[in-house]
């Protein structure tokens, strides 16, 4: 199912169900629907499309556009097998071909339509088909058999019938008894198809009620009832673009205003609605105009006009009468050839029994060339060799009845096969590697040979193929056959089928198999390099996945002190660099905290190296505990830490950090078992109050935390109050 299938028939939907009411937003929408069918490759939305197209340009009175999209419809439907689809289009051919007063033409498709309609049982399009060849009868003044025609079609429209198609059979009825001059019933089916109409938003069916009852109502001399409901149709055919039905209604509105002696108005009508009529090429129309306009300027008196006028209308009126008289003539040459063919049917029917056979047999080998191809696109376009196998079993199981169906790769090197597959009726059958006798084998003489072995009957095989009776690796066969599968003459396996039956298997299944062959052999070596392509890429990734934790590993040690894991000197250093960056853009400030751990070397004397890393790890921890995530601790030497506190808006809230670490970090730890008191002495920078680069930021710290270990040891001060600065922290 194509994944934009429901977006592309809704769209059709939507723009059949406008084309009545708005055929422009219609086209609009419908070429919207076949543009994403065509981009979707969705062929039965892209026919559905040009279908509802050709309806919108019908009804725009755009005339060869609209048969053109009708044929492409057509050509799509046949080539979907969608027999619906097919009597649509031969129904709005009809219709086209109709309008522009091509009858022939129109009887054609619209008597296919008729025998499709039949053949498939399907009432709906008889009932729009029936209709459709009364209207034609109307056209030609039969007025007995359009009624004939219509009330057919009425009645076989079935219950659920779609009320577009009732309000067309009705209206075309009113049509038929105006013509009639019965306007008492032409008035009353006229209301009824304009009732349903209405009720179902049928814009275009409403405005052609409107002018059918201004018709009778001219007819019953009520020329004000006439004028109105012209107008009204006139308004539709306007608001839909309809140039056809705007020419119609307004030569019948002038012909109104000529009797009211309203001449000059009668004559725009008439010029008018020459422009339409010329617009679309609507000769019947465009004739009326001239007979119009030519007796309007007769009563004016300005007799040249009325000349001129008039000599159009009989060169228009001569050859729309060899039009009709050809018409006519076709007609009957129409019926003619399909009486004849009727008669001929018979006679040819038992030649074309035979005729029929051989076709079918054409047929077939038909379709098994076009099952080769396309299963060979198929499975030399996967690279994965258990949907190459699934793909060639279901295509030669529909060809070949075999009950054994196996694919082995061959390798040379100790004469092995490896059946990949090994369906027994239908059901995969798990084998180890066999290692073929090559004088008793049919497969060791296939890929000796490299040449097909068959044979359709076992119990008498031909003589010469093998030395001795036949090993059989599997059930006994009674048809079979062995390809190898070779590539640059090299055999890299074989593919089998064979059946318990004698004879079940031909020479024909083997010109089937044999032409297969080449595919496989391509698909399976293709895989076969996939596969191995796939390992080595996987064990690239492996090595490569190793080297990239190498890689990581040795940034994080080059960047963090091995003992407590936080950030070393060289990393300090960059990230100063980038939160001095951004405390330059936020206006903000920085702290930077120098620390050296007072009477920490005793706990190494005492205790030990390995204690005292224990100490420095936990306060280590301490220390990270108590900034905040944005902040950063280092150790930058043996006890020497370095802390920087970002974003400080107030030297005072580095203060209380200072103080803060004194009192938790100032509290017992606990080593192997005895407590420790470890002491802080601490110097404070401050950026950019006390420089605005790194290395005078950490010398003024460091050179504060060396006065406050001098002077008291554990405790804090700022650089700012010292008065003689001491050696930089590079120089020690």
């Amino acid at each position: 199912m194509n994944p934009f299938a429901g977006k592309i028939d809704e769209l059709n939907k939507q723009a059949w169900a406008l084309t009545l009411s708005s055929p422009e937003r219609a086209l609009s929408v419908a070429a919207t629907a076949l543009s994403e069918a065509e981009g979707a490759g969705y062929a039965a939305g892209m026919a559905e499309a040009r279908l509802n197209v050709g309806w919108c340009e019908y009804y725009l009175t755009r005339g060869a556009p609209a048969v053109d999209s009708f044929q492409k419809a057509l050509e799509a439907f046949e080539a979907l097998g969608d027999d619906v689809g097919v009597m649509k289009s031969l129904n709005a051919l009809g219709v086209a071909y109709m309008d522009m007063g091509r009858y022939e033409r129109a009887m054609d498709f619209y008597t296919r339509s008729l025998e499709e309609a039949r053949k498939h049982g399907d009432r709906l399009r008889e009932a729009v088909t029936l209709n459709n060849i009364g209207e034609v009868c109307l056209e030609f003044g039969e007025i007995k058999e359009a009624l004939d025609y219509l009330l057919r079609a009425y009645e076989t429209v079935p219950d659920d019938g779609e009320s577009e198609l009732i309000s067309s059979i009705l209206l075309d009825v009113g049509k038929a008894y105006q013509r009639m001059g019965n306007w008492s019933l032409a008035r009353e089916f006229a209301e009824k198809s304009m009732a349903i109409a209405k009720e179902n938003g049928n814009i275009q069916s409403e405005g052609q009620c409107w002018h059918l009852l201004g018709l009778i109502s001219l007819a019953m001399d009520r020329l004000e009832l006439a004028s109105t409901q012209y107008s009204k149709a006139l308004a539709i055919a306007e608001a839909l673009k309809n140039e056809r039905e705007r020419a119609a209604v307004l030569l019948d509105l002038g012909a109104i205003h000529v009797m009211t002696g309203d001449m000059e108005q009668a004559l725009d009508r008439f010029r008018v609605a020459l422009g339409s009529a010329e617009g679309i090429g609507a000769k019947r129309l465009i004739n009326t105009a001239y007979e119009r306009l030519s007796e309007a300027h007769e009563v004016m008196g300005d007799f040249r006009r009325a000349l001129d006028y008039y000599k159009r209308f009989s060169r228009f009126e001569h050859e729309a009468l060899s039009e009709d008289a050809s018409r006519k003539i076709k007609n009957i040459t129409v019926q003619y050839e399909v009486e004849k063919s009727r008669q001929e049917a018979e006679i040819y029917r038992l030649k074309n029994i035979e005729l029929k056979e051989k076709t079918e047999e054409l047929e077939s080998a038909n379709r098994q060339i076009l099952a080769i191809a396309e299963t060979g696109r198929l499975i030399t376009a996967s690279l994965d060799l258990d949907t190459v196998i699934n793909t060639l079993y279901e295509t030669l199981s529909h060809y070949i009845p075999f009950d054994l169906f196996g694919l082995a790769l061959y390798e040379e090197e100790d004469k092995t096969l490896d059946y990949r597959a090994y369906i027994f009726h239908g059901k995969r059958v798990q084998r180890s590697r066999i290692n073929p006798d090559p004088r008793r084998s049919y497969a060791a003489i296939c890929l000796r040979d490299k040449a097909p072995v068959f044979v359709n009957d076992t119990a008498n095989k031909p003589a010469g193929i093998l030395s001795g009776e036949p090993i059989h690796y599997g059930p006994p066969a009674g048809s079979l056959m062995f390809l190898p599968l070779v590539i640059d003459d090299r055999a890299i396996g074989l593919l089998t089928v064979q059946s318990e039956r004698r004879s079940a298997i031909t020479s024909r299944h083997l010109t089937l198999v044999e032409a297969l062959a080449p595919y496989v052999a391509i698909a399976v070596e293709n895989s076969l390099i996939h596969d191995r392509l796939e390992a080595l890429n996987h064990a690239i990734r492996g090595e490569k996945e190793e080297l990239e934790k190498a890689a990581v590993s040795i940034t994080h040690l080059a960047n963090h002190d091995p003992l407590t894991g936080l950030p070393n000197r060289r990393l300090l250093f960059e990230l100063l660099q980038k939160t001095f960056d951004i405390a330059r853009r936020s206006g903000t400030k920085v702290g930077v905290i120098y620390i050296d751990l007072d009477d920490f070397k005793p706990i190494n004397d005492r205790l030990g190296h390995l204690a005292g890393d224990r100490a420095l790890v936990a306060i280590a921890e301490r220390l990270r505990a108590m900034l905040r995530a944005s902040d950063t601790v280092a150790r930058v030497g043996g006890d020497e830490f370095v802390a920087v506190l970002a974003s400080v808006r107030d030297v005072q809230d580095i203060a209380l950090a200072a103080k803060k670490i004194l009192e938790e970090c100032g509290q017992p730890l606990s080593v192997e078992g005895n407590v420790c008191t470890v002491g802080f002495s601490m110097g404070i920078a401050v950026f950019p109050d006390d420089g605005d680069a790194i290395e005078p930021i950490v010398n003024a710290a460091d050179a504060a935390m060396y006065r406050v270990k001098r002077e008291k040891k554990n405790g804090y001060a700022f650089a700012r109050d010292i008065e003689a600065e001491p050696p930089a922290i590079t120089h020690r």
